[in-house]
């Protein structure tokens, strides 16, 4: 393993926020500290359901019963209601994770997971970098051999660069680590309680290998020339929530134009 490779280190939270927007990615990687930890209501709402969900699935299984979804989130949830749409929307979006969380987690009252939020890093030869994932659970198969595994990600919304991501990531980084791919990588949105499904095998991970070669490479780009203007060709969603909106550059010509 060269020098370089052993340098090169790709985080997967990194690179869910460069997916999301490689302009305000790069933007905060050269900003001052408080504007680093600058949040969207997006990510306070994420670090709620992540809170609640580490502390459901650490409680013992003959206790959860006991447990109140409202009252978990609640705990966990924000304060900071300017970081919202609106007041209506801070309420609306807490009521939604409040009716999405609790016939996810419930319906879990027995589930002993082999890993609960852990971040585990792994060096890949085919792409050259090595990969550093947290996960949020990854449980033993119902059915299917003792080694089968399930590796899940409770997300707020159905972002689909994001899922997309988790999807290719976990069969690449579960591969190089474990010398084994799951048998199912779920993603389960809160909000719309969709649960979304793959089943990874050798020959789609040809394909999410590449994913992750041309993700890695566009993210170790935009580090190592910041002055290289990048934006998601549709970005709607992302910069309704942008505190870089009013300075990104709009013009086509001007401006390198990315789709994952």
């Amino acid at each position: 393993m060269s020098t370089a490779a052993k340098g090169t280190v790709i985080e997967d939270y990194k690179l869910e926020e460069f997916l999301r927007c490689p302009y305000r990615y790069v933007k905060r990687q050269g900003a001052g500290p408080s504007a680093k930890a600058e949040v969207n209501w997006m990510q306070l709402a994420q670090l709620a359901v992540s809170h609640v969900v580490n502390a459901f699935y650490m409680t013992p299984e003959k206790e959860r019963s006991k447990l109140s979804i409202p009252d978990m989130l609640e705990q966990w949830w924000t304060n900071k209601v300017t970081k919202f749409e609106s007041p209506e929307h801070y309420w609306s979006i807490k009521q939604q994770l409040i009716n999405g969380l609790n016939p996810l987690l419930m319906t879990e009252l027995s589930s002993v997971p082999m890993i609960v939020f852990e971040q585990h890093q792994v060096f890949v030869p085919e792409l050259q970098v090595e990969l550093t994932q947290i996960f949020q659970l990854v449980l033993g198969s119902e059915s299917g051999e003792p080694s089968d595994y399930i590796v899940r990600k409770y997300i707020v919304d159905e972002e689909e660069d994001i899922i997309t991501l988790f999807q290719h990531l976990t069969a690449v980084f579960c591969f190089s680590a474990f010398g084994r791919l799951p048998v199912r990588i779920e993603v389960l949105p809160v909000l719309t309680g969709n649960l979304r499904i793959v089943y990874p095998t050798k020959e789609t991970l040809e394909q999410s290998q590449d994913y992750m070669r041309l993700a890695a490479s566009l993210m170790q780009e935009a580090a190592s020339e910041p002055g290289q203007q990048l934006r998601k060709v549709q970005g709607s969603a992302e910069c309704s929530r942008c505190p870089f909106l009013e300075e990104c550059v709009s013009p086509a010509a001007e401006a390198e134009a990315i789709m994952m």
